[in-house]
């Protein structure tokens, strides 16, 4: 479950992606392209850059690109409409501000805006992408007209240091203790335990069984290893443990997980794709294109 930047692959000449999602559940995540979601029903804890939010029925939300964060729905019939776009849509009166914070005043008209844009991108008509273009472009500038903005301020090398840290524990994970990160981030293991949960809205072992859970699921796929394998090959100490965590965040226990199941909680980014944060019990009840 490397936290790193999720790679959005829209269709030929789209810089525009609408949909929604019930029971929105993902993990830490990042990605180029820029988020603006709105509640329809219910509520979620969204956690941008190591501040939680907690927005509600009718709150909107911008997410700006290279933004740490995850959306987790507190009800599962939450409903959360999303758009993700290319920052270059407006980045020629946005290119150097930030919006002073992630939820909005109001949701300037995005239940129309999603529809239409949906509407645009799905039936594909003359200059359809560009008109979705228009769209998103026309909704950002009334956000950032009328909300409080900022100079974007340069990541600093601690958060650098962190994104280092997701990689580094995907490659060690099945053996990778919270000492090795406070080894590798310059901490002492209990502040580092403390930063982690605050930066990333989680505590560093349910990370790293995440990660573990991902790997397992992988070997159980191939079919190269029995569940007593996979279980010590993935550092879980005990079969009764695997079982436990692996239901926890699959859905499944390990010996009744569909051929044809991937974990996409866990996914990693790779040079010629990307990834999906989005966890099992998440459904994604329309969109413009598949992801």
């Amino acid at each position: 479950m490397s936290a790193t930047k999720e790679q959005w692959k829209y269709g030929g000449g789209e810089r525009v992606w609408a949909g929604t999602y019930r029971n929105s559940q993902n993990t830490l995540h990042w990605h180029s392209d820029c988020e603006f979601i709105c509640v329809r029903r219910g509520a979620a804890t969204v956690v941008c850059d190591g501040v939680t939010y907690k927005p509600t029925e009718g709150d909107a939300m911008f997410i700006d690109s290279e933004c740490l964060h995850r959306i987790n729905a507190d009800t599962p019939d939450t409903l959360i409409q999303t758009l993700i776009f290319n920052r270059k849509i407006i980045n020629d009166f946005a290119g150097e501000l930030a919006l002073t914070a992630p939820v909005l005043s109001n949701d300037y008209g995005a239940a129309q805006v999603y529809a239409q844009t949906l509407k645009e991108l799905t039936e594909k008509g003359a200059l359809y992408s560009y008109r979705a273009d228009a769209r998103v472009r026309q909704l950002m500038l009334d956000v950032f007209a009328c909300e409080q903005t900022e100079n974007k301020k340069v990541k600093s090398k601690t958060d650098e240091k962190l994104r280092a840290l997701f990689a580094e524990i995907y490659k060690h994970y099945d053996s990778y203790t919270l000492d090795d990160a406070a080894r590798f981030m310059g901490m002492n293991p209990s502040y580092l335990s403390r930063f982690f949960t605050a930066r990333t809205g989680m505590h560093f072992m349910r990370y790293v069984n995440a990660v573990k859970v991902e790997k397992a699921v992988e070997m159980l796929s191939r079919g190269e290893n029995n569940v007593t394998e996979v279980a010590d090959k993935c550092g879980f100490g005990t079969i009764r443990n695997f079982n436990r965590i692996f239901k926890l965040l699959t859905g499944y226990s390990p010996s009744s997980l569909p051929d044809d199941y991937t974990f996409t909680a866990a996914a990693t980014e790779s040079d010629d794709g990307g990834i999906n944060p989005t966890l099992f019990d998440c459904e994604l009840i329309e969109c413009s294109s598949v992801r």
